[in-house]
């Protein structure tokens, strides 16, 4: 089952459509901010978005500064 595409730019909701589980999502937010991308792609291929998507949704949530 693929994912549904979602508009990154809908703010804190977005980031929760992407993924469910708050200890994953806050683990990832971590992550990006830290600048550790290896283990934030890592954490998006455990949730199913792998390959380009992948590095397409952590492009843009880096981009976006995400919020926890």
């Amino acid at each position: 089952m693929k994912k549904p595409l979602v508009h990154l730019r809908g703010g804190q909701g977005s980031l929760k459509t992407i993924l469910q589980h708050n200890s994953t999502r806050e683990q990832l937010v971590k992550y990006i901010r830290c600048n550790r991308l290896t283990d934030s792609l890592s954490i998006l291929e455990n949730s199913g978005y792998t390959g380009d998507l992948a590095i397409f949704v952590l492009a843009n949530l880096q981009s976006l500064e995400v919020e926890a």
